[in-house]
């Protein structure tokens, strides 16, 4: 009879860890479905001048603006959101690797709004030697969706950037860039245009 009991116990927590994993599985999925947002099929064209090397895109998505992302630090100052010109904003220095991630709202356009939906654009920047000068440059986004009342709009968008100089050595530092869509309603994404250029100087762009 001792065995028999102890079958049944067995049986019964195994039941119950195999509850548990399914618990945490959907709690996982959420969570991993909150962080990532809806998904996206985009046409993403990315342009870049001969002989920039300082920044790449790694990543990008549609996501809804949580309150941290909607109040990240601004991006550099433009002058319109057609006009690519104005003061880069300076990396935080990063001395070894791996780099923490900084997190930035658009110079122009700059309206992010708690639980609009945004493109989220992560760039991977080459930080210089501690030898090295900084580099500036500005980072040009266009996108085109569908609304969810079906109509064609668009937005264009300018950030600035400039690397810091490191402690140690060159490190690539990871840049998060939040662009809102101005809708609290789902956006079908058609394309995405992302160009990088040099800058001219650490206080202005081109």
């Amino acid at each position: 009879m001792p065995s028999i009991q102890r079958k049944y116990r067995t049986v019964y927590l195994v039941t119950a860890a195999l509850m548990v994993a399914m618990i945490g599985g959907y709690t996982l999925a959420a969570t991993s479905l909150t962080t990532n947002g809806p998904g996206q099929t985009s046409n993403v064209t990315i342009t870049s001048p001969n002989g920039f090397s300082t920044a790449s895109v790694t990543t990008w998505q549609l996501v809804v603006l949580s309150a941290a992302m909607a109040g990240a630090t601004t991006a550099g100052t433009g002058a319109s959101a057609t006009i690519v010109a104005g003061t880069p904003t300076a990396l935080t220095p990063c001395a070894a690797a791996p780099c923490p991630a900084q997190s930035f709202t658009t110079g122009n356009p700059n309206t992010e709004k708690l639980a609009d939906f945004a493109e989220q654009i992560v760039l991977s920047v080459n930080q210089p030697l501690h030898t090295g000068a900084s580099v500036p440059f500005d980072v040009a986004i266009s996108i085109w969706w569908v609304t969810g009342l079906g109509v064609n709009t668009n937005v264009t968008a300018q950030a600035y950037f400039a690397t810091n100089v490191a402690g140690a050595g060159a490190e690539t530092v990871p840049v998060y860039l939040f662009v809102d869509l101005l809708s609290a309603v789902p956006p079908i994404i058609n394309s995405i245009s992302i160009v990088f250029n040099t800058c001219s100087s650490t206080t202005a762009c081109p």
